[in-house]
């Protein structure tokens, strides 16, 4: 009779831990799909493999079913550090009560480890890796201190290769537009281009059929990243672009990464719904002291939509009929 009822509590186990199995991988292959848009996308912004991050948040939300993940939606277990200025929540981890970053949607806590990552100097060697290579970068953010576990380098890589998460790194889940061009990257001087970072920005400078080469702004940007990826200095971009330091970009913004010209494609321009002498000097990619200087506006102006905007300066016999 014992023997049955041992039988019987084993059986009955085995078909709970069989149901448990099954629902922990069907969260987990919801979570992906759920997620892996976002992973590639920020791959595409800074180079993280998108299989690293997809890893990094089932293993660190326990598939998206966490309490930080479920109540703060922080997905890969940030703590707040002296820099957060954001919403926190306190919850026991290595030590109790300790403060997490909390965000008002998963999207915002890829974009904030993407960030944390590139912005932590203990992290900048990953960037040289090759961003096929999986398993150097787990190993590479133990080697970090990103989490204290000694099998988090192979947990990491387990996962991936459980379900096959490298695939997104050949950007499975990107659209034409994202994906880019396919071959080697190359800098000005033709050579390969080997930073993960730098090639990722590289890739979406647009110079072809445009007098001046630029990058159209996507969310999640700074520009003090792209301007690193280009190793320039901020400042040098601010000045292509007429811009100060106050400046907000919108997705879609057009950054010059090269001077602007000093004068338009034509003689003159008509003033559109909604543009100020700034935006039209990014439209005719022309310098906006230049576009002030032919007009003979003062600094500030702003025209009427509908007025005729000169985009190079007059000839003498124009001056001298005016």
């Amino acid at each position: 009779m014992k023997t049955r009822s041992r039988v019987h509590l084993f059986m009955l186990f085995a078909l709970l831990w069989g149901v448990n199995v099954r629902a922990q991988q069907s969260l987990r292959e919801s979570y992906i799909e759920e997620y892996a848009q976002l992973a590639v996308a920020e791959m595409n912004r800074s180079g993280i493999p998108a299989s690293i991050t997809l890893a990094q948040g089932i293993l660190e939300s326990g598939n998206g079913q966490s309490e930080l993940a479920r109540k703060a939606n922080n997905h890969f277990g940030i703590k707040c550090h002296r820099d957060w200025k954001g919403a926190k929540v306190y919850h026991d981890d290595d030590e109790k009560g300790e403060c997490f970053r909390k965000y008002d949607k998963p999207q915002y806590s890829f974009e904030d480890h993407t960030d944390f990552l590139m912005r932590g100097s203990r992290y900048a060697f990953l960037f040289e890796l090759d961003p096929n290579d999986y398993k150097g970068w787990a190993k590479g953010l133990k080697k970090a201190g990103y989490a204290t576990a000694p099998e988090y380098a192979d947990r990491l890589i387990k996962i991936i290769e459980d379900e096959m998460l490298y695939r997104f790194d050949g950007g499975a889940a990107l659209t034409p537009a994202i994906a880019g061009g396919t071959g080697p990257v190359l800098d000005k001087k033709g050579r390969p281009v080997t930073n993960a970072r730098e090639r990722f920005v590289l890739r979406r400078v647009q110079s072809e059929g445009t007098r001046v080469a630029f990058v159209l702004f996507q969310k999640g940007d700074r520009l003090e990243y792209i301007a690193d990826s280009l190793h320039l200095p901020t400042a040098a971009l601010l000045q292509f672009n007429d811009w100060t330091h106050e400046v907000v970009l919108a997705e879609g913004d057009r950054v010059y990464v090269d001077e602007k010209k000093g004068r338009g494609r034509t003689k003159t321009t008509v003033v559109r719904v909604g543009e100020t002498m700034h935006s039209i000097s990014q439209r005719e990619q022309m310098k906006l002291a230049k576009l002030y200087k032919f007009n003979d506006f003062a600094v500030g102006y702003q025209p009427m939509v509908g007025d005729e905007i000169r985009l190079r300066p007059l000839g003498l016999l124009q001056k001298f009929k005016d």
